[in-house]
């Protein structure tokens, strides 16, 4: 059989140059979604509701059950902790300026320490490698607590106070029967 010569200009095609390709598609093809997913999650901390009201935001939230949670909203300078549930319930409103700024400024704080999420044995790696990431992780540790210990407080005073008001109401159903 005769080739004329066209056998000598093919390349020689070898099964370890299609896998090296393969290999090479598939690592540009993870860099690009994962940079995909960097920049959405960027936008979204950034942004916070682009072409939305930015007098009304989430400021996050707590599952109770079944279609039932705590959200927590900043509106107008204010903070309301809200029961959402088959009716939205009003459980807390703060609105001593002084109190709203200081959670806000924890609050931010402790959005600005989160970065994008990194799989565990990246985060076990860089920590091993710079230490200075155990110094901020405690600092962010704190701020995140106190938050969490000045929401507690101020929901254990919204629990007591309704007792309180609770009581007063049962003391004056008994007096309106007692004088009938």
């Amino acid at each position: 059989m005769r080739t004329y010569g066209l056998a000598d200009e093919l390349p020689d095609v070898s099964s370890w140059g299609s896998v090296w390709d393969l290999f090479k598609v598939l690592a540009v093809l993870g860099l690009i979604i994962g940079l995909i997913v960097f920049v959405l999650r960027f936008l979204a901390k950034r942004g916070r509701g682009w072409g939305m009201n930015r007098s009304l935001r989430s400021l996050g939230g707590f599952p109770l059950g079944t279609n039932k949670s705590m959200q927590i909203v900043e509106w107008n300078g204010r903070i309301y902790v809200l029961g959402v549930g088959e009716n939205i319930t009003l459980l807390e409103a703060i609105t001593d300026s002084d109190i709203v700024d200081a959670l806000l400024a924890e609050h931010e704080a402790g959005l600005a320490d989160t970065g994008p999420a990194l799989p565990e044995w990246l985060r076990k790696w860089t920590e091993r490698n710079n230490l200075r990431n155990e110094e901020t992780g405690s600092k962010s540790g704190g701020s995140d607590s106190s938050f969490e210990k000045s929401l507690e407080t101020r929901l254990r005073q919204l629990s007591e106070r309704r007792q309180r008001a609770e009581e007063l109401l049962d003391d004056r159903s008994e007096d309106r029967t007692d004088e009938r």
